[in-house]
C-alpha cells in the first residue's frame, strides 16, 4: 500500500513538474509551431500522422523515387534501372516531401534545430528496417560539408542526423570522404545534368596529413550513405564513388525523403491529406 502512493505521489509530482514547465517554458510543434503539451512529444498528432502516411508510401528500393506499387520491382523502377550513373544498391527513406517533413528538414539544416534529427532518425532507423538490409551495414557515412559551407550553417546536419541514427542502430560513423572543392549549392541548380556536374570532384578522401589516423580500409564493408534529402542522386553518386576506392563492396543509402526532381512525375501528397494546390519546389529548399 505505501509502495502504491509513494508511486502516485511521484507521478502526480512529475505531472504537475511537466504542467508548470509547459507554463513557462511552452513547446511548440517542430513542423508546424503549434503549442503541444511536453509529454507529447517533438510534433503535434497531425503533424507526426502525415509523417506516418508518408512513411507508409510505396517507393522503389532501389532509388527511393515514389511510384505505384505495381512499377516497384525488387531489382528497381522502370527510372532507375536505366540510369547508369546510379551505383547504389538500395535506398531507404522516410516519407514523401510533405510540408511536415520539409519543415523538420529545414528546421535542422538552416535553423540548427538537432532535436529535429532525433526524431527523422526515429523514423530512418524504422524505414531502413522495413528494406532489410539494416543487418548488412559495418558503418554509416555522413555526406561531407565544406568548412566555408560549414561556417554558412548552423550545423553539419547530415552528420547530426548521421550521429542520431548511429545510436540507435548502434553502427559506427566513419568520416573517410571529406568535401575537397567547394561549390554552390545544389538548392537552387534546377537541371539534372547541372547538379550532376556541379558536384563532379567534389569528394576525396582525407589526404594522409588529415585525420583519421590510422587510415581505415573499407575493403570488404557495407556502408550506408546518410543525407537529409536525395532529389537528382548527384551527391550520393559522387560520395559513393569514393567510398568504393577505399575498397567498399557494398552501399546503400538513407534519407529522410526523396522529393520530385526535374522530369520526375510528382508525388502523390494527396494521399496523405496535403492540400492538392501545395507547391513541392525542390529548387528553393532554403525558403
Amino acid at each position: 500500500m505505501a509502495f502504491q502512493l509513494a508511486t502516485s505521489a511521484s507521478a502526480a509530482i512529475r505531472t504537475l513538474g511537466s504542467g508548470l514547465l509547459d507554463a513557462v517554458l511552452p513547446q511548440t510543434c517542430a513542423a508546424c509551431g503549434e503549442w503541444i503539451d511536453g509529454r507529447q512529444g517533438l510534433v503535434c498528432a497531425a503533424c507526426h500522422a502525415e509523417v506516418q502516411k508518408g512513411l507508409a508510401r510505396p517507393y522503389c528500393p532501389r532509388c527511393g523515387r515514389t511510384a505505384p506499387q505495381p512499377a516497384i520491382h525488387a531489382d528497381g523502377c522502370a527510372r532507375c534501372k536505366y540510369e547508369l550513373f546510379w551505383n547504389v544498391a538500395g535506398v531507404a527513406r522516410v516519407s514523401i516531401y510533405t510540408p511536415a517533413v520539409r519543415r523538420l528538414v529545414l528546421g535542422l539544416k538552416y535553423r540548427g534545430w538537432e532535436r529535429n534529427a532525433e526524431y527523422l532518425a526515429d523514423h530512418l532507423a524504422q524505414a531502413m528496417t522495413a528494406q532489410g538490409w539494416l543487418q548488412e551495414i559495418d558503418a554509416l557515412a555522413p555526406v561531407p560539408m565544406h568548412w566555408l559551407r560549414r561556417g554558412q550553417r548552423p550545423c553539419d546536419h547530415a552528420a547530426v542526423l548521421t550521429e542520431a541514427l548511429a545510436r540507435r542502430i548502434r553502427r559506427p560513423v566513419i568520416r573517410l570522404v571529406r568535401r575537397a572543392r567547394h561549390a554552390p549549392s545544389q538548392t537552387n541548380i534546377p537541371s539534372k545534368a547541372a547538379r550532376f556536374e556541379n558536384v563532379r570532384g567534389c569528394f576525396a578522401a582525407p589526404p594522409w596529413w588529415l585525420p583519421p589516423w590510422p587510415k581505415t580500409r573499407l575493403t570488404g564493408w557495407t556502408v550506408c550513405i546518410v543525407d537529409n534529402l536525395v532529389s537528382t542522386g548527384a551527391t550520393i553518386a559522387e560520395v559513393s564513388k569514393v567510398l568504393r576506392r577505399a575498397g567498399a563492396k557494398r552501399i546503400y543509402a538513407a534519407t529522410i525523403a526523396r522529393p520530385a526532381a526535374p522530369g520526375d512525375p510528382a508525388a502523390d501528397l494527396t494521399a496523405v491529406g496535403v492540400p492538392a494546390d501545395y507547391t513541392d519546389d525542390t529548387t528553393n529548399l532554403d525558403k
